[in-house]
């Protein structure tokens, strides 16, 4: 099998025939992965650095058990703390599987960790979203401090949590459903389930909830449009704006139908009090601020893709790694094909870090992303910022010996094996 990495170390340049160009640079991070769960195949969006130091991760495993872990930063150990067939207690039941955290997490006031599960995939397909396949999501809060799950039960029926978002303030947990594309929520105090109705199609459904400080929720929906959900009227409007899309069909990376017109992540930032997203067609890095007149929301702040893809036909779909962190720049995780884990058509270069200063508009590549040992990470789709500053991603690395114990391998990329990692960077002044 052809290697999947490069050594780290490199000559400064490359001579071909007479002429030199300088080599790319690189960006080291470390990186931890999950000890026994070499299986699980994939995350997105489910990662949370907690204010106790505590890195959670909902790892995916489709057609069988996904799995919560989280890494104590402080004891540096990674810690299984369930498997979320048995936390829902559909053991042995021979139903659709509770297979993935497909969500972000929250962290609420009493410090407990609030989700929704998904399911992978249906043992059959002729059975999607009927009571005879996937029982549905569980809304479940995790508490640290007495390490015990408390099960909400199932809210949407036969259907999974494809996105979701946890609000402290009136302390719910807000999804949207797969594959109908309802916004409900949990109202943790009331125990209240609620569905407010559908407000994607199937294939395009929106992949982050952004809500702000005063607990409004937004989503994007169609043409790059934007709805705002008022928990104070209980009602959802469509707002005047529209995201900085490229027409659809420009880009020639997608599959399965992804839709290429709405915001693929966005995070709600406390000191400007305007959201930073990105789109899902170009990568098109965005504010918006839901107080602004009408039409002056949007703000076009540049293209977070990787260089020398910006002006050119391709762009691969955006990926969910975008976090703020405390020297209030974005991190962006850039991939160079478009990555789904063992969704993805092939094995692109390694990911690039990518960085935009909100205090001067500066966009910044600080370069290849790989591993100590010279690894490339293949491809990423989380990220989070913990309470001292780290940056945390989750994605693939390729691994070294896929016969041996530490090659255990959740699948293929192309023809490059893979498994599921935590990665860690530290942002140095200056960059």
């Amino acid at each position: 099998m052809k290697s999947t990495w490069l050594p780290l170390v490199l000559p400064t340049c490359i001579l071909l025939g007479t002429a030199a160009r300088a080599v790319e640079p690189t960006v080291t991070v470390e990186y931890k992965t999950f000890p026994g769960l070499a299986e699980m195949d994939g995350n997105w969006a489910a990662l949370l650095a907690a204010s106790d130091g505590k890195v959670y991760v909902g790892l995916a495993c489709h057609g069988c058990d996904g799995h919560l872990v989280y890494f104590d930063s402080k004891a540096d150990r990674m810690v299984d703390v369930g498997d979320l067939n048995k936390l829902t207690g559909q053991s042995g039941l021979a139903i659709g599987p509770q297979s993935k955290i497909h969500a972000k997490f929250g962290e609420g006031r009493d410090g407990r960790i609030y989700f929704a599960t998904h399911a992978g995939l249906w043992f059959d397909y002729s059975r999607y979203a009927t009571p005879e396949g996937y029982p549905g999501s569980h809304y479940m809060a995790y508490d640290p401090r007495t390490g015990t799950m408390q099960d909400f039960g199932i809210g949407p029926r036969f259907e999974g949590m494809n996105t979701g978002a946890y609000d402290p303030k009136y302390n719910r947990i807000y999804g949207l459903t797969h594959p109908r594309g309802h916004f409900v929520y949990y109202d943790v105090a009331s125990g209240a389930k609620v569905d407010e109705g559908r407000v994607n199609n199937w294939d395009s459904i929106c992949r982050t909830l952004g809500i702000d400080e005063d607990g409004n929720v937004y989503g994007s929906f169609g043409q790059g449009h934007i709805y705002k959900y008022s928990p104070a009227t209980d009602a959802i409007t469509e707002l005047t704006e529209q995201l900085p899309i490229r027409q659809k069909g420009i880009s020639l990376g997608r599959d399965y139908g992804k839709s290429e017109s709405a915001w693929r992540v966005v995070l709600w930032d406390h000191e400007t009090k305007m959201f930073y997203g990105l789109d899902e067609s170009e990568t098109a890095l965005f504010s918006f601020n839901p107080t602004a007149p009408p039409n002056q929301a949007i703000k076009r702040l540049g293209q977070m893709a990787m260089p020398g893809l910006a002006d050119k036909r391709y762009v691969p779909y955006a990926t969910l790694s975008l976090t703020l962190g405390h020297d209030r720049k974005l991190y962006y995780a850039a991939a160079e094909k478009e990555f789904d884990y063992g969704g993805s058509g092939e094995a692109g270069k390694a990911s690039h870090l990518m960085t935009y200063d909100l205090h001067t508009g500066k966009l910044q590549d600080l370069g290849e992303m790989h591993l100590p040992d010279g690894r490339p990470v293949l491809g990423t789709n989380a990220a989070t910022t913990g309470p001292d500053g780290t940056i945390y991603f989750v994605g693939a690395i390729g691994v070294k010996n896929i016969s041996g114990e530490q090659g255990q391998s959740a699948g293929m990329i192309g023809d490059t094996p893979y498994r599921l990692a935590l990665f860690i960077y530290h942002p140095k002044a200056g960059n």
